[in-house]
């Protein structure tokens, strides 16, 4: 199986929470394209405070323009320096996909939660360690 990860590594004057709320704009934007149910269950992400970075998760074209609005709003809101993008494409037949989520928040931590790869506490998108 394929798997698509986009990790934004941001410079540390870059706020996340403000980086969070661009994302969730850029989810909005893409929702009027192609519908909330198919945002939701084409993509997932993590925001890491440790690493100053986020991570989103999906292997198909809504979340590639997802990933262009997101980028495209970064850029005006805080600069292209600001941040870097990085695209990691790997073809894994044992890396077990995470299971669709909503894209949101939840109450209990950053990102969605949903992550099936969180067995061994550590994310398998991101590294970053989870309770």
């Amino acid at each position: 199986m394929s798997k698509t990860v986009y990790r934004y590594q941001f410079e540390n004057e870059v706020p996340l929470d403000q980086a969070e709320a661009t994302l969730i704009m850029a989810i909005i934007a893409a929702e009027a394209l192609h519908g909330q149910a198919e945002v939701r269950l084409s993509m997932r992400y993590l925001f890491g405070d440790e690493k100053h970075a986020c991570v989103i998760d999906g292997d198909n074209e809504v979340t590639r323009q997802l990933v262009l609005i997101f980028t495209q709003f970064l850029i005006h809101e805080f600069g292209e320096d600001a941040f870097q993008v990085t695209l990691i494409s790997k073809d894994d037949p044992t890396t077990e996909r995470p299971a669709p989520g909503n894209g949101r928040p939840t109450s209990g931590g950053r990102g969605n939660g949903g992550c099936n790869g969180c067995e061994t506490n550590v994310c398998a998108a991101c590294g970053k360690v989870v309770a």
